[in-house]
């Protein structure tokens, strides 16, 4: 398998555009066609910056700002638990129905795009990937996969009023508690092996 190809499947197993699809039909629940496809480019756009510029600079980023990746990946975590336990719930989550009123664009932004699609897992990948490359031309590599995984979110977003339907109508309870336990699963994973590597490297 080429490296591209490496990258693409890592990176798609990671972002999983098709696991984010009921998050993003329940912030856009109120939205026609046409916003809902706007959404999804302004998502697949902000997913594609995000992993681009952690591809090409991430290390030098958490490094500025004196983060380590552990507590980089443990926050993260976090925040995706929290998400998830509120999606098992069936509740909705705080950043679409607060106090203070929150616009659906701020929430594809927040928590859709980050941390829920360009994650700290999805981050920690595109910054292994460059790291393991080592050149330039890797790195481009690295990117270009970046636009594809950017390509298929956009794709599935898009098509999503065709899933609405049988995704709200038969299985909509389902499937968001579903990947709320999925979330909770990821969340742990990144949280637990965050802390371990804060504490516990050698």
């Amino acid at each position: 398998m080429s490296e591209l190809a490496q990258a693409i499947a890592a990176l798609l197993a990671i972002t999983n555009p098709v696991g984010a699809l009921p998050v993003f039909l329940s912030i856009t629940e109120d939205s026609d066609r046409q916003t809902r496809r706007r959404y999804a480019a302004l998502a697949s756009g902000v997913v594609f910056a995000i992993l681009a510029v952690s591809a090409i600079g991430g290390r030098w980023i958490l490094e500025a700002f004196g983060i380590s990746m552990p507590a980089f990946q443990a926050a993260g975590g976090l925040v995706i638990v929290l998400m998830g336990l509120e999606m098992l719930q069936g509740s909705p989550t705080r950043v679409q129905h607060s106090d203070r009123p929150i616009s659906e664009e701020d929430s594809i932004l927040v928590p859709f795009a980050m941390p829920m699609v360009a994650g700290p897992g999805a981050i920690t990948t595109v910054i292994t990937l460059t790291a393991k490359s080592g050149d330039v031309e890797g790195d481009l590599t690295v990117v270009l996969a970046v636009a594809v995984i950017a390509l298929i979110l956009f794709l599935v977003l898009a098509l999503s009023a065709s899933a609405g339907r049988f995704i709200r109508g038969r299985g909509g309870v389902l499937v968001v508690r579903f990947m709320g336990l999925i979330l909770v699963a990821i969340g742990a994973q990144y949280l637990f092996e965050g802390v371990k590597a804060f504490f516990f490297a050698s």
